[in-house]
């Protein structure tokens, strides 16, 4: 191993090729390896890349900012030949935005191909003045692009195989193993959260937590003094003697039903070998979308009342006397005075439909967010205009089968949000709960509770992190990321050994900041991997506790139904909860608060209905029953942040709900509040 790269990671820093590469040649040289430490630690980080490498040498006076555009920068990727369209890999992704709902169309990176119209529009008036008035209008809005990425290329007057056949034909296989994309060293961009810049400019604002745009602002990192600051290496918790553990002799019963790291991801091949690399990424998204399509379109056609499902493609040969029904992708929503206008993409092509407000499903539609799939039903006018009279949604099933009871009570833990690390981690009541797991209970009630608790499950953000939202600096009382997981480990330890423990990541955490994340970086959190009774899992997981389905998500998905659906709020997160989970979704909207990985199958599709649904993210306790599915937010363990009363967030920290795992139900919750200060 190079000398620069083993001094480096003795210090615990890591170094991307491309960062030694321009070092090297300096190193010894010009620099010494605690110079580079040093500047990196003014930067804030663990990670030297390219550009901190770079800014590092511009500092030594090693490295001028021309030299560094002109040594660094190949001269193809800025000079395009005249009179020719530059390539794939060269045109950046135009992303439009049409009220709230955001589009990347494949005429944007796939130079010169075009997407011909759906059909030959045939001169027929709609069976009404009305429609004739609202045909008009829709065809008066301005025009979309004729081909969104989520599907492919309508053909022109072309009748296609059935939506499963070409799915089928077009995607990868997917099998067991570990995944393409899901997985990978972190970047900096990826490990702060954001880039604080984007083409060589400046960005002067970020989406801070609940999906708040926040200011950039400069803050000062004081040089790094002796630690100040306890990771809990003292704190010890013995089990109560004389405490009877009943779940120690009830046997574990737990499956993994489902996790990110699990699903083989197989991505597309370059058609020839001078394929470029945004070709690569278009078709990526496309097959994503294919995917959600295909797996959604499955969900809709469960529910009886979707019959007569056709293509979109097909409907200019359809009788238009007759009701039809069309399943799709929501490209864009646009309330008009006389109803909703949607413009709705399957595999064979796009159509607009229009619900009016006299309809029956008209409140329905305000729950339809960009790019969920949902299926109508109506009357197909040769203009080119579905008019629908029903709007169905994915949801779950009214009715779900009993599961069989189990021989003893036991009971599950839910539990998220933690932040160790910040100044307002509750850290007497974190560890007054610890005292209660190991059997220190205060009444008959809580002793029968805890002798029966044999799992927890933690949904995310588990420690503060590093660089998640400008002037975090001032609020960390553990200023070092890997301190914060010792840290976290430290205290989990105490967590008797018969409890088994969920633990997933949030975007708090030293993971992939893109849903879905498959996991926390080990390189940063390895003391949570070495605890003995901790599982790993992803975000979003599936625990099948019991017989009962656990579907475990961080819940940043919470934000985008915020954003979209008018009264819904982080005050009540169950309600965006259940709106998710009526589009079996948990994050449908691509391009906006929450970023969605480039992985070639959609693996956030809610595919079976669970028992119970846990979510955190936003701090607040809250929970309902929906359709016999239980939801949860299991609420946190940080009081009320100088940004969250800025933007107006009361949050519920150290209440622990506890579940009964034979219901799926809420058993009691346990309130430590009174030590969080």
């Amino acid at each position: 191993m190079d000398e620069l790269v083993k001094g480096l990671l003795s210090n615990r820093y890591l170094i991307t090729p491309p960062a030694y590469f321009i070092l090297s040649e300096y190193y010894k040289k010009n620099f010494t390896l605690a110079e580079l430490i040093k500047f990196a630690r003014t930067k804030n980080t663990f990670v030297i890349d390219e550009r901190l490498a770079k800014e590092f040498l511009e500092s030594k006076g090693l490295l001028s900012p021309l030299e560094n555009f002109a040594k660094y920068i190949p001269k193809a990727s800025v000079e395009t030949k005249a009179g020719t369209s530059p390539s794939v890999a060269e045109v950046p992704m135009e992303v439009g935005t049409s009220e709230g709902s955001k589009e990347i169309s494949i005429e944007s990176v796939a130079a010169g191909k075009k997407t011909a119209e759906l059909g030959k529009m045939v001169e027929i008036q709609p069976q009404t003045s009305d429609q004739t008035e609202i045909a008009h209008e829709i065809q008066e809005l301005p025009s979309e692009k004729s081909t969104s990425i989520s599907t492919g290329e309508p053909v022109e007057n072309m009748v296609s195989e059935t939506i499963s056949e070409e799915i089928a034909e077009e995607e990868s296989p997917i099998g067991g193993g570990e995944s393409f994309i899901s997985t990978g060293v972190p970047s900096l961009e990826e490990y702060n959260g954001a880039g604080d810049e984007e083409n060589g400019v400046k960005m002067k604002a970020v989406y801070g937590d609940y999906g708040v745009l926040v200011p950039l602002e400069e803050e000062e990192i004081p040089a790094e003094e002796k630690r100040a600051y306890s990771i809990y290496e003292d704190f010890k918790v013995e089990p109560n003697e004389s405490f009877e553990f009943v779940a120690k002799r009830i046997k574990s019963e737990y499956e993994i039903k489902f996790d990110v790291r699990n699903v083989k991801l197989k991505p597309p091949k370059a058609k020839n070998a001078n394929g470029k690399e945004g070709e690569i990424v278009v078709k990526v998204y496309e097959n994503y979308f294919k995917s959600r399509l295909k797996k959604l379109r499955r969900i809709l056609r469960e529910n009886p009342e979707v019959s007569g499902v056709i293509d979109i493609g097909k409907l200019s040969y359809i009788n238009p006397d007759g009701e039809v029904t069309i399943i799709g992708l929501v490209n864009s929503k646009r309330e008009t005075k006389k109803g909703f206008i949607f413009e709705v993409e399957d595999m064979t092509g796009i159509v607009k439909v229009f619900l009016g407000r006299d309809n029956e499903d008209y409140k329905k539609a305000f729950e339809v967010l960009p790019d969920s799939v949902v299926a109508f039903r109506g009357y197909y006018s040769k203009r080119g205009i579905l008019f629908a009279n029903k709007l169905y949604l994915p949801d779950v099933p009214l009715y779900k089968r009993e599961k069989p009871s189990l021989e003893e009570k036991v009971y599950a833990v839910l539990i998220s949000d933690i932040h160790v690390g910040s100044t307002k981690f509750c850290e007497k009541a974190f560890m007054k709960f610890l005292e209660w797991l190991n059997g220190n209970v205060e009444s008959k009630e809580e002793e029968e509770i805890v002798s029966r608790i044999k799992y927890m499950i933690i949904a995310g953000d588990v420690v503060d992190g590093i660089g998640i939202y400008p002037g975090q600096y001032n609020e960390l009382a553990i200023p070092d990321i890997f301190d914060q997981y010792e840290a976290l480990a430290n205290l989990l330890a105490n967590v008797p050994d018969h409890i088994t423990m969920f633990i997933g990541p949030g975007n708090h955490d030293a993971a992939r900041t893109a849903l879905p994340q498959p996991e926390f970086y080990r390189e940063y959190a390895k003391p949570l991997y070495d605890l003995k009774n901790a599982v790993i899992i992803s975000n979003p997981a599936v625990i099948n506790l019991h017989g009962r389905d656990f579907l475990v998500v961080h819940g940043r998905g919470i934000e985008d139904v915020v954003s979209y659906i008018p009264g819904k709020s982080h005050l009540h997160p169950v309600e965006p909860m259940i709106e998710l989970l009526k589009l079996r979704h948990v994050a449908p909207t691509f391009g906006g608060k929450v970023p969605i990985a480039p992985d070639p199958e959609d693996l956030l599709v809610i595919e079976e209905v669970p028992d119970l649904v846990q979510m955190g993210h936003v701090h607040v306790l809250d929970y309902q029953i929906y359709r016999g599915v239980f939801l949860i937010n299991s609420a946190t363990w940080q009081a009320q942040t100088e940004f969250q009363k800025m933007v107006n967030i009361v949050p519920t920290p150290a209440r622990v709900p506890i579940i009964d795992i034979e219901t799926a139900r809420l058993k009691t919750v346990v309130d430590f509040s009174r030590w969080c200060e």
